[in-house]
């Protein structure tokens, strides 16, 4: 075990909600934060949003109907609709198995944030979490450039897709 010398870690308590994660539920849940006025802070490990159909290179949507009428609404709808013009070749009516323009779809993401007013730190990655007596997070410990700094909120949303934040919190799974 290696114990850190005692130092101070600059600490951000300036957000309402910090999202980690920016694939599709990040975004969605940083931008719907945004847009009801809360000052929204979403952090990124890599250099783009938008998860798997973009930095993963997934080729398509999953199913987006059941058969007969789209089943997403909301910001997935607007997202889904949105992506659908970056791939011109695809029938507007296709709801299932719509191909991905991964470019294309990380400016949609990157719109709808920006739009929302969520600010975005890419390149951020959870380095621990820190809990408050009560069984909450108290803070969470960022790494990214910059060095360490230390992030309180009064909501955190784990958008991480492995649940990273909740099992560093202690939540089972």
């Amino acid at each position: 075990m290696y114990t850190l010398r005692s130092r101070s870690i600059p600490l951000n308590t300036d957000y309402d909600v910090i999202v980690v994660g920016g694939g599709p539920s990040g975004c969605t849940a940083a931008a719907a934060a945004a847009r009801t006025g809360a000052k929204t802070l979403l952090l990124e490990a890599t250099g783009s949003l938008g998860g798997m159909g973009t930095s993963g290179l997934v080729p398509a949507w999953c199913p987006f109907s059941d058969g007969e009428k789209i089943i997403y609404r909301g910001l997935a709808e607007k997202i889904f609709e949105a992506s659908k013009k970056g791939v011109p070749h695809e029938s507007k009516q296709k709801l299932n198995w719509v191909n991905i323009n991964p470019e294309y779809l990380m400016q949609v993401y990157d719109q709808m944030v920006a739009d929302s007013g969520a600010q975005v730190l890419f390149f951020s990655r959870v380095a621990a979490v820190e809990m408050s007596a009560n069984d909450t997070i108290d803070a969470i410990i960022v790494a990214n450039k910059s060095g360490l700094v230390a992030f309180k909120a009064k909501v955190f949303i784990d958008a991480t897709g492995d649940g990273d934040v909740a099992a560093w919190a202690g939540a089972s799974f």
